[in-house]
């Protein structure tokens, strides 16, 4: 039987999450292939040979446990001093993030650049786990001897399942390889540090958001938690099948929602043992979802920002000019335009209870499908006469987490042109495309709705939401995010910078340009602009507020919902906006007016 970790990795299981927890260990009498891995007291992540199961479907697993697919929101004047942070770190209050930990779980980081160390050359970064090396492939823990131990992998992930081991070591974690603070050194010690430490952040992203929160290199200050330490989840890309079933376009960087929870069990768990605060920055987003604060995801970071001395900041993504999301009410004719070479998507349809809607589809060549209304049972099917095209049609009249009515259309090989949906007896309703790093080509709606194009999780109540600003011109990005959530709550919470944001390090290969590159010393600065700038700046913020109120025990018992308070309090205002507002949710950052809002 193979190991927990050769599950992971292999091709031949799926990864779904559960919302209980499995009774005496046994999900089903007839399922003997499996794994679980414990993401919080409730959620977990369950592993299954494909070949005891039926293929991918909402109606076999349900909305909720099929994982969703999350994109980095990257685009591919400076920011600090408009948001107030370089003030806050000069005198008197000099915060820079001392004794705060900022977690990050995206693409990883590139530990040797300078901006992730001390004046003495040292590592700030506590911890690296690379979800994408096996810890089979890497020599195990060392004995006294310096002989290699094998790790039983299921002893790791019972030890990841059990909640009363206190202290965490580098193998707990269920599948993947932990670097340490003391590998990495031993590793920037060396002629090759990738020899030591073999994690490497191919695409920046990961990189850039850190750089964004905290990075230094001498004089030059790049993020306002300049002193802060960091814990790092590399993800590993997501596997082929889920792929397949949601059609995202092929070398698109889509990262599964398991994975992406279990890294946040690693960074909370990891960083008990250091007892200091510590700020989650969560730079990835997904169309996939609810948009009401109600999903799995959403409540498992609700659960985490709830708990003292942790506070969560999460982009609001960069789908707001994209034209992928429509909505309406009533009976409504919708027109998708469909180009070329696209080889499939997926578009998710949200009714307002109690309404039962209906829909027909019109292909460009005029072939129109039955009706198909919200409450079919099992997955239909539908193929054309004239047209390669085929449709996979599921729909769940109550869904589990919002309790609202979903119904899913995933096309595959479309017939390029203008398709029209019918909508009928719907009530309100919203449409999502998937996000645009998904697509092969161009999908998107003709008469699109830029609301409500927040991307999940950032509708999570407890969360810190951002949109994106360009400080060069106080204006709104046309690409960022917007609100307010699908059943009206406020979203985002405030507005950053996140247009050509200068990051430190090399220029990965998969940024385009790039963008304003400009040479220091052997390494390059460039900028970026997306929407995971935003939160890393404001993440970097956080981190500096969280010394002030915890490390200098002005507030020692603060939680995330009190510091969205602060700084929402704090945020800059224009003259002529009605604030909360859709776009800048209560104004823009701005930390030292934070301060400013504490005087008596």
């Amino acid at each position: 039987m193979p190991s927990c970790e050769e599950r992971v990795y292999s091709e031949d299981y799926y990864s779904v999450l559960l919302d209980f927890w499995p009774e005496g260990g046994r999900v089903d009498n007839e399922m003997q292939d499996y794994c679980y891995m414990k993401i919080s007291s409730i959620v977990g992540a369950l592993v299954m040979n494909k070949r005891e199961l039926t293929p991918l479907s909402f109606t076999d697993y349900t909305y909720r446990f099929l994982p969703k697919l999350y994109a980095p929101m990257q685009n591919v004047s400076f920011p600090l001093l408009k948001s107030g942070i370089l003030q806050v770190q000069q005198p008197p209050l000099e915060l820079t993030g001392r004794n705060v930990i900022i977690g990050i779980a995206d693409s990883g980081i590139d530990f040797t650049l300078p901006a992730f160390r001390n004046e003495d050359g040292t590592t700030r970064i506590l911890a690296i786990w690379d979800q994408t090396i096996p810890y089979g492939s890497i020599s195990a823990e060392q004995g006294e001897d310096g002989e290699s131990i094998a790790v039983d992998s299921g002893e790791r992930v019972r030890r990841w399942n059990d909640d009363r081991i206190l202290e965490r070591t580098s193998m707990d974690v269920p599948f993947g390889t932990v670097y340490t603070r003391a590998d990495i050194n031993e590793a920037l010690r060396s002629e090759n540090p990738f020899m030591r430490v073999p994690s490497k952040d191919e695409s920046g992203h990961g990189s850039a958001i850190a750089g964004a929160a905290g990075g230094r290199v001498g004089e030059e200050i790049y993020g306002g938690a300049i002193n802060a330490e960091y814990v790092i989840v590399k993800c590993k890309q997501a596997k082929r099948d889920i792929r397949q079933f949601y059609f995202i376009a092929e070398g698109a960087r889509a990262y599964n929602e398991t994975d992406i929870m279990l890294a946040y069990r690693f960074i909370d768990g990891y960083c008990e043992i250091f007892e200091r605060p510590l700020v989650y920055c969560l730079g990835l987003g997904s169309n996939m979802g609810p948009h009401d604060g109600t999903s799995l995801f959403s409540e498992f970071l609700n659960d985490i920002a709830l708990k003292r001395s942790r506070a969560i900041v999460v982009c609001g993504g960069n789908e707001g000019n994209q034209a992928g999301h429509f909505s309406g009410s009533g009976d409504e004719d919708v027109e998708l335009r469909v180009g070329e070479g696209v080889g499939g998507f997926a578009m998710e349809i949200w009714g307002d209870i109690p309404e039962i809607f209906s829909i027909i589809l019109v292909s460009p060549g005029g072939e129109s499908t039955t009706v198909l209304n919200s409450i079919i049972k099992g997955e239909r099917t539908i193929h054309f006469i004239f047209e390669r095209t085929i449709i996979y049609a599921e729909a769940e009249l109550a869904e589990q987490s919002s309790g609202r009515t979903f119904m899913s259309l995933r096309f595959e090989n479309p017939t390029p042109g203008i398709w029209r949906i019918k909508m009928r007896n719907a009530g309100t309703f919203h449409m999502w495309l998937p996000v645009k790093g998904f697509l092969s080509g161009e999908v998107l709606f003709l008469q699109s709705d830029p609301d409500v194009t927040l991307t999940e999780p950032s509708y999570a109540q407890e969360v810190i939401t951002v949109s994106t600003y360009a400080d060069a011109t106080n204006a709104f990005w046309s690409e960022s995010g917007r609100g307010y959530s699908a059943d009206g709550q406020v979203k985002p919470d405030l507005a950053a910078p996140g247009v050509d944001v200068p990051v430190p390090g090399r220029a990965p290969i998969a940024l385009p340009g790039p963008n304003g590159a400009e040479l220091m010393d052997e390494l390059g600065r460039f900028t970026i602009t997306g929407s995971s700038m935003a939160a890393g700046i404001t993440a970097g913020a956080v981190a500096q507020f969280l010394e002030w109120a915890i490390v200098r025990r002005n507030d020692a018992f603060i939680k995330g919902r009190e510091v969205k308070s602060y700084l929402q309090r704090g945020a800059s205002k224009e003259a002529g906006v009605d604030y909360p507002d859709r776009r800048w949710g209560y104004g823009t950052l701005n930390l030292q007016r934070v301060f400013e809002s504490l005087r008596v």
